[in-house]
């Protein structure tokens, strides 16, 4: 467990510190980056599980002399990304990016050959558009990838906290400018290997799954909406982590300031030690998950609660840090004594 100062940290001072001017002033009923960002720092107890897990030795030199210094090894879960799965613009869950999302939209949509342009404009701007096809399972959601709001802490902080390998608000994928692949499942048709059935499910094929991450497309057949949206937000986060030929993303960045950092590795579905989802539209949810679980022989639905109804969901994900502070100018080694995650 982590000292009991830190979790007060998180909850006390957290908010002032970095959300003052434009964010703060925001009061609406719909979610914005304040909001989002109170909700996220409520699943601190649940999420963050930040411990040492061992040391890391480095050699500093001055004129006078060179000496062996040590730092603590720390590792904890942090909210890296904000995901947010919507059927049409206008039912977009985040305010702010909500107005920027349909001005990029409205930017590219002109480039588009007229006849693309329609197709693509009805289902980005049409509501109820899922509704005119006959399979009432069959649905097609839209999908963000973001920076958490959640900015880095300062300096005199930042020995007991992982820097991040993600920009607060800075936009990693959206399906909107990826317009081609994101409309046609046929597009990652030639990735043989994660085509085969049962080997990219969310959940245990063949006794139960929720849907495939690939191909990784906006269409899933899933008769639970809440289920559907998460099959999309791991397919998105999944493009926007991990990547994939010819797909319109910003890659992450690697730089890891005033620390020797081990960053998350790449997302797998269903293993929380790659990363887990914490829940902000439309139940608020103070815990984090995997998705994938078994709830066929549950006396409750995993969905049951949590269906909206403009259909529009928004989760946080957090990923996995290992980092030390740098306390000389060459890093000689490090050892994990407790494991991570």
């Amino acid at each position: 467990m982590y000292p009991v100062h830190i979790k007060s940290f998180f909850r006390r001072f957290l908010l002032p510190l970095f959300f003052t001017g434009y964010f703060a002033s925001v009061v609406s009923a719909e979610l914005n980056s304040v909001q989002i960002t109170d909700q996220t720092l409520r699943a601190v107890d649940s999420c963050l599980k930040w411990k040492v897990i061992g040391s890391c030795t480095w050699l500093h030199c001055d004129l006078f002399s060179c000496r062996v210094r040590v730092s603590l090894k720390i590792g904890h879960y942090r909210p890296d990304l904000v995901v947010s799965v919507y059927p049409t613009i206008e039912s977009h869950p985040w305010k702010e990016v909500k107005t920027v999302v349909k001005t990029a939209f409205d930017q590219i949509k002109n480039t588009l050959p007229e006849d693309l342009r329609d197709v693509v404009e009805e289902n980005a701007l049409e509501p109820g558009h899922s509704s005119k096809h006959v399979s009432r399972s069959l649905r097609f959601f839209e999908s963000d990838v973001i920076g958490h709001p959640l900015a880095d802490l300062p300096a005199s902080y930042g020995n007991y906290f992982c820097t991040s390998q993600t920009v607060p608000l800075f936009p990693y994928y959206s399906s909107l400018l990826d317009i081609i692949a994101w409309r046609n499942p046929e597009f990652e048709s030639l990735n043989l290997i994660n085509s085969i059935p049962g080997r990219r499910e969310i959940g245990r094929w063949p006794l139960f799954t929720w849907g495939s991450v690939y191909p990784r497309c906006g269409w899933t057949n899933q008769p639970s909406p809440p289920k559907a949206a998460a099959v999309i937000a791991q397919r998105a986060a999944d493009i926007a982590i991990n990547g994939g030929l010819l797909r319109v993303r910003t890659p992450i960045g690697k730089s890891a300031g005033r620390q020797k950092r081990w960053g998350p590795p790449a997302l797998r579905e269903a293993n929380g030690n790659t990363g887990k989802w914490q829940m902000i539209h439309p139940r608020k949810q103070s815990s984090c998950q995997s998705f994938g679980s078994n709830d066929l022989f549950s006396m409750s639905d995993w969905g049951g609660g949590k269906v909206d109804k403009k259909n529009a969901y928004l989760w946080v994900l957090w990923r996995p840090y290992k980092c030390c502070a740098r306390r000389g100018q060459v890093f000689l080694g490090s050892d994990d004594v407790h494991g991570y995650p």
